[in-house]
């Protein structure tokens, strides 16, 4: 009888082994994949659109408001950001694919997101070369004034204690702005 007790317990004892090292083997794999972050618009705010009120200097208002959503999915790696650079874009002439003329550059310094998180990144540019007069007469008219959001940074993920190598990451997105100078609808855009 005790020798059969004894293998019992060498045969549980190997078992939990079994299962807590291929538990600990799959954790250790899953956690050096890499997954690009997604991004957002969430907020796009161009004061030069807006219909309700009739101020001039709201008018002369060539800045754009913006909020970016970076959001992390990696359940076990960190991101370090390169320097985020964001290309504003005017559509110019109403066909969504073609004629996006670059109106604004923004540089977002680079940064480190946690696993898992979310990092807000509100700003403000100026932009350069849009045609109000055009834009204000489409969001008048009932229609949107179309923009583009390109982004195009580095990233790398933070593995234990050294991080990946760096990848490259560009996307962009179509953005709607209304009469009121806002984004149209209250869904963030995903970058793609």
């Amino acid at each position: 009888m005790d020798d059969r007790e004894e293998i019992k317990k060498v045969v549980e004892n190997a078992c939990k082994i079994l299962v807590f090292g291929s538990m600990f083997f799959i954790y250790f794999c899953l956690s050096f994949q890499n997954h690009k972050p997604k991004c957002y618009i969430t907020d796009l705010f161009v004061p030069a659109l807006n219909t309700y009120t009739n101020s001039s200097t709201t008018r002369a208002n060539t800045f754009i408001f913006f909020d970016l959503k970076l959001e992390n999915v990696m359940p076990f790696n960190g991101l370090r950001y390169d320097n985020v650079n964001l290309t504003f874009s005017y559509n110019y002439g109403g066909d969504r694919s073609t004629l996006f003329i670059p109106i604004a550059r923004h540089t977002v310094p680079g940064f480190y997101q946690g696993k898992r998180k979310t990092a807000h990144k509100r700003d403000v540019t100026n932009t350069l070369g849009v045609p109000w007069g055009d834009a204000f007469a489409a969001v008048s008219n009932g229609s949107t004034a179309v923009f583009r959001v390109d982004l195009a940074t580095k990233v790398k993920s933070k593995q234990y204690f050294w991080y990946a190598k760096k990848q490259r990451l560009t996307v962009r997105g179509i953005v709607d702005v209304g009469s009121a100078g806002l984004k149209e609808n209250n869904v963030a855009i995903r970058l793609r």
